[in-house]
């Protein structure tokens, strides 16, 4: 029954991540301009992260109670994931963007870099979110 429940909310943390990045991030792009989508984003994103890490962190406690290893060790690295994002990387995207706003050039490299590894991480928890049902489906 623990595995059950903690497959379902991690049907809802996939669900969630990826109509983020199906609906949410391309209507934002489409429908506000840059300064509107800058400050949406800067809201949203810690709060989905922290979303995220909820529902991750609920399923390491169900998986665990189910005896389901895999499942608690892919759900602890995505938590921690979204935990990472949401106090580490964030900040400092937040912090490197205002600087090259104002045309200072390394940061924007590193703008570019940290942002690319935010999604990365965000991408590799969709995969491993994933991965947590071949085994009950296969």
């Amino acid at each position: 029954m623990y595995n059950e429940i903690a497959l379902f909310l991690n049907a809802i943390l996939l669900g969630t991540m990826i109509s983020f990045i199906v609906v949410t991030s391309p209507a934002v792009f489409k429908t506000l301009d840059k300064e509107y989508s800058q400050k949406f984003l800067r809201y949203i994103f810690p709060r989905l992260f922290n979303f995220c890490f909820l529902i991750s962190a609920l399923t390491i406690l169900l998986f665990a109670l189910g005896d389901f290893l895999y499942g608690t060790i892919v759900s602890i690295v995505i938590a921690t994931s979204f935990l990472f994002n949401t106090y580490v990387l964030t900040p400092r995207i937040n912090i490197v963007r205002d600087l090259s706003l104002t045309g200072d050039k390394a940061s924007e490299k590193l703008f570019k870099n940290l942002h690319l590894t935010s999604v990365v991480l965000y991408l590799i928890n969709i995969f491993l979110a994933v991965s947590v049902f071949i085994p009950f489906y296969t």
